[in-house]
């Protein structure tokens, strides 16, 4: 696009804010002699530190025939998007269709009074008081399930030493799951989170990790097992088969640690780890519900790919049960799968707002209901699932029920028209406004930080690394270490990226397009203003944004690699 048709066409996005299309139309599946059947089910398979380019049609060197399958029968979304790019921010949004900087969780109001700066992050919640999807689902004569990873709700639950005086029972990080005495606790720890997570609006809540593996603390259940929460989808599914019904499955998969390490020690995981290891300690029963672990690995091969990415294909096993036991259960027809991740990985993308980190792998399926083979390649995000879904399935909006997104049911109907001009990302210290062709990101400190950069005082670093000239964009030392290393870029002020001929953001051209530049702040701005509580920078007027960002250099962190 040139540069005088972006000018005249992001004016018009600046003054003409997009209208809310209608989701209050009835919706129905129906049969094809035009019977009306019941409200579609709705089964949303979310994805772990998955990129977009990490799955066979998406060019992947890797070995995925039945998520490819669905890929060419049903909807294709090419520029699908994540607005925070970690795992609670994105989850909480995926569940509401609300910025997570709007949450009001108890986690992030202790972190986030009102009138502060938020630094979005991994302290999202979901919220009692307020509407979720499955909630409104629920109201509405939905059984709504929940099955695999939280890092949802009870992140003080997360830390050891907060379980005895919340319930949770307490064991040494190398006790072992066998162990009667500790298996017991482990059980008993895993029902607290399935009854906690209920009380969010599930009526099913079972195969549950309460975050990453890690935070069941415990060395031999720090591995991944996709056949344990598959089977817990599947009793859902079969006590639900005759009622509409609304499944959140989660899987932990690709998430560390490390799915595609084939070590066999106890901190390493995927397909050699011991199956009976689970979410709820050990597990007496075998799985026989996706193919043997072994014949993982020899199809992987016979298909010419690494052995290290038999991971892949193990999560597409996963994916291929689902899809037959609704086959099996008569109701695929019934039934809208929707397949996203929750952001990218630690190779670009994640812990930052580039399209490495934003930009996900995005498939609807509805065998009779998406007509197969399409495609669509304008902006949508995890905003808009919620009202997508209450248009879908038929459901007025609540009053008091806040949504920042949009519903894209005429997309499925096959629509190619965007819905979004623009799109919102928020992380850390930093925000981004994403146009198709164009991305702004701002990084703004709050005025404590800000001044301590401009007295030139240096800023913790990562265990083992030197002091920085300023902080990460998170918290979390962790995910800022391993994003610097990969985005030289990050740490400047301003950056505007071509997205059309530089898809990978690897050139800042904010000084070579200064009116362009102007266009999309302006642009983040009006985004930035629906959050009158929350200042930041020059963008916003309420307190603690009167301040002036010094002149930064633009520098690549001092890094050992």
């Amino acid at each position: 696009m040139k540069r005088r048709e972006f000018l005249k066409k992001t004016a018009a996005m600046v003054i003409f804010a997009p209208k809310t299309p209608n989701i209050f139309a009835q919706s129905t599946t129906s049969d094809k002699t035009g019977s009306i059947k019941r409200k579609p089910n709705i089964i949303f398979i979310i994805t772990d530190d998955q990129s977009w380019d990490t799955l066979g049609y998406t060019g992947g060197d890797v070995h995925t025939p039945r998520i490819d399958l669905m890929a060419r029968q049903g909807l294709i979304f090419n520029n699908a998007n994540i607005t925070s790019t970690v795992c609670s921010p994105s989850r909480y949004t995926c569940l509401t269709g609300r910025y997570p900087g709007r949450c009001q969780g108890p986690a992030f109001m202790r972190l986030h009074p009102y009138n502060k700066p938020t630094q979005v992050e991994n302290s999202c919640e979901l919220e009692k008081d307020k509407w979720n999807i499955a909630k409104l689902l629920k109201k509405n004569g939905y059984k709504t399930g929940f099955v695999g990873k939280s890092h949802l709700i009870n992140h003080l639950w997360l830390e050891k030493n907060n379980w005895a005086k919340n319930g949770l029972l307490p064991y040494p990080q190398n006790a072992d799951p066998k162990d009667p005495e500790v298996n017991k606790k482990m059980q008993h720890n895993h029902q607290k989170w399935c009854d906690a997570i209920k009380s969010y609006g599930f009526d099913y809540a079972d195969g549950i990790y309460p975050a990453n593996l890690r935070e069941l603390h415990n060395d031999d259940l720090n591995v991944h097992n996709l056949d344990w929460t598959v089977e817990k989808a599947f009793k859902f599914m079969e006590q639900n088969r005759k009622n509409p019904f609304y499944l959140y499955f989660s899987t932990t998969l690709h998430h560390g640690p490390a799915p595609w390490s084939q070590d066999k020690g106890k901190f390493y995981t995927a397909l050699n780890a011991d199956p009976h290891m689970t979410g709820e300690g050990y597990v007496e029963k075998d799985f026989d519900i996706l193919p043997s672990r072994k014949s993982v690995f020899e199809r992987n091969a016979a298909a010419g790919k690494k052995r290290n990415m038999a991971f892949a294909l193990w999560l597409d096993d996963g994916i291929g049960a689902i899809l037959d036991k609704l086959k099996k259960l008569k109701i695929e027809k019934d039934t809208l799968i929707v397949f996203i991740s929750d952001h990218g990985s630690f190779r670009h993308g994640k812990a930052t707002l580039y399209d490495y980190g934003m930009k996900v792998p995005m498939i609807m399926y509805w065998p009779e209901n998406i007509k197969p083979g399409q495609s669509y390649n304008e902006i949508i995000a995890n905003i808009d699932f919620a009202p997508t879904i209450m248009d879908i399935c038929g459901i007025k909006k609540p009053s008091n029920y806040h949504i920042d997104g949009l519903s894209f049911k005429n997309v499925i109907n096959g629509s190619k028209k965007p819905i979004h001009q623009s799109l919102f990302g928020e992380l850390g210290h930093s925000r981004c406004v994403k146009t198709r062709d164009w991305k702004y990101i701002a990084i703004r400190y709050p005025k404590a930080v800000q001044d301590k950069i401009n007295r030139d005082e240096k800023f913790t670093n990562f265990t083992g690394q030197p002091p920085l000239d300023r902080p990460y964009l998170t918290r979390n030392s962790h995910l800022g270490y391993h994003a610097t290393l990969v985005n030289p870029n990050i740490w400047q002020t301003d950056q505007l990226y071509d997205l059309k001929n530089d898809p990978e953001e690897n050139i800042n051209v904010y000084d070579r397009y200064p009116e362009i530049a102007t266009e999309m702040k302006k642009m983040l701005k009006i985004h930035l203003d629906s959050f009158p509580d929350r200042p930041f920078g020059e963008f916003t007027t309420c307190k603690e944004s009167g301040y002036k960002v010094a002149k930064m250099p633009d520098m690549k962190p001092k890094i050992k690699k």
